[in-house]
């Protein structure tokens, strides 16, 4: 059965981020050989290199055993969630079972919830929606913040994805803030009761 455009288009993605493995030189004319490919010709490609970063051929088992990066938001016994690199929408993300399913388990979809409920509570979106996707008979889900002004998928750079990463797993930044505020108090605190006395 051959691959679905859908298919195809993730593992143009993932190739594409590769490109920094290849000659400087080299990576224009490879760019646009890959994105010149049909659905046929990708297919034998995946096959006929035997992929390693792909993992023969799938891409998100890849991303499981931590060959191909990602930026990663959430995790679970059963399955990883990872923001998407070539996002709709701010905070895109994927939902991928550990294991290697052509059916969604409803562990994967409890993640899935959790995930959504954070972006909500972190980006404030209009809604968010929860779609099922098959990529190289992996089933997964795909988390999707609707803000009301998404056009199309545009590729995210290393440091949005980083952000956004950060943002989301409250990771880095938030702590340092709050032990800034808290130092700021402690000094208020300590300047208040030696200044009254001194006044009458």
């Amino acid at each position: 059965m051959p691959i679905t455009d859908e298919e195809a288009s993730k593992i143009k993605e993932q190739l594409l981020t590769q490109l920094d493995n290849f000659p400087e030189d080299k990576r224009e004319q490879i760019q646009t050989q890959i994105n010149s490919m049909t659905n046929e010709q990708i297919e034998a490609f995946v096959k006929q290199n035997q992929l390693t970063h792909l993992n023969g051929g799938c891409i998100f088992c890849s991303i499981i055993a931590n060959k191909t990066p990602s930026y990663k938001i959430a995790e679970s016994p059963d399955g990883t969630a990872i923001l998407e690199i070539n996002p709709l929408s701010k905070g895109h993300a994927l939902i991928i079972p550990k294991e290697h399913l052509e059916e969604i388990p409803e562990s994967i979809r409890s993640l899935a919830q959790q995930v959504a409920t954070k972006l909500k509570e972190t980006f404030s979106p209009n809604d968010v929606q929860i779609n099922e996707l098959k990529i190289m008979d992996h089933a997964l889900l795909e988390v999707v913040p609707i803000y009301g002004d998404e056009t199309e998928k545009k590729q995210a750079t290393e440091e949005e994805l980083k952000s956004l990463q950060n943002q989301i797993t409250g990771e880095a930044k938030e702590e340092t803030s709050e032990t800034e505020e808290d130092v700021e108090e402690d000094e208020g605190d300590e300047e208040v009761p030696v200044l009254p006395p001194r006044i009458p």
